[in-house]
């Protein structure tokens, strides 16, 4: 060890002793006393810098858990909306499901549900569904809304899809009568509508009556729904009584559809 080295040792353990045995004097209290005095407004300095740092880092941490919460619950605000938007159709595939269901319980059919997937919206006279041969689809197959509500037939047949012509049609003929059964005549489309014809002279159906399929044509199910009396033309130097039918539901309403397979 070097006499410098050795010497600060010594100056060293010198004010170490100097200060445990005079800590309580006067000239060290006073010397304390007026280094905590000077000190003191470097300390309220630090003080403030500090709870300031300790303000900031906080607030910054709040910010990002903040923000992050709100995220989370952006996103499940987010889903929650699509369960809300998807509710209603699946309460409607629910209630589509139970009427095919029952259909296929009362009628002893089998039944297909289909998706309609493109519309002639400018006559509304055919449609697409997302059914075809793949399915058991075949031409000349009858379509229906729920309540057995008559739509159409299969007109076309595609591997995964098919085209429904709508009763509206010109080439649609179905043997009906109205509810009652003492009527009976023959439901033709128009293109835009259709007409009971064919009408016996002597019989008349009234307005309101409802019209259904009759079944004696070998091409429609007895007893589907087509509409009901709007108007009654009967004129003497025709062969046979007329008359409007009023479709019970506009076409372009659907989204589904049934299938009667058999």
């Amino acid at each position: 060890m070097t006499r410098s080295k050795l010497a600060t040792f010594f100056l060293l353990f010198l004010l170490c002793v100097v200060i445990i045995f005079f800590n309580q004097s006067g000239p060290v209290l006073l010397f304390k006393s007026y280094l905590a005095v000077t000190l003191r407004p470097f300390e309220i300095i630090f003080s403030q810098i500090g709870n300031k740092f300790v303000f900031w880092q906080n607030a910054f941490l709040g910010i990002r858990q903040l923000k992050e919460s709100n995220i989370k619950l952006a996103t499940e605000n987010l889903e929650l909306y699509g369960k809300l938007a998807k509710l209603p159709q699946i309460e409607e595939e629910n209630a589509l499901l139970k009427e095919k269901l029952n259909l296929a319980d009362k009628n002893f059919w089998n039944i297909s549900l289909a998706n309609i997937i493109g519309r002639d919206f400018e006559n509304n006279r055919s449609f697409l569904i997302d059914k075809g041969a793949s399915d058991g689809i075949a031409v000349g197959m009858p379509v229906i809304f729920k309540g057995e509500v008559m739509v159409g037939k299969i007109s076309d047949v595609n591997y995964n899809t098919s085209k429904v012509k709508t009763i509206i049609d010109v080439s649609s003929k179905i043997a009906a009568v109205n509810s009652t059964g003492n009527v009976s005549g023959l439901v033709r489309g128009l293109g835009s509508d259709i007409i009971f014809d064919l009408i016996a002279k002597n019989k008349k159906p009234e307005i309101g009556d409802l019209i259904i399929s009759s079944g004696t044509d070998g091409l429609w199910p007895r007893g589907l729904i087509i509409g009901k009396i709007k108007q009654i033309k009967s004129e003497d130097n025709q062969v046979f009584n007329t008359a409007d039918i009023e479709l019970l539901a506009d076409f372009r309403d659907f989204d589904n559809v049934f299938v009667i397979l058999k």
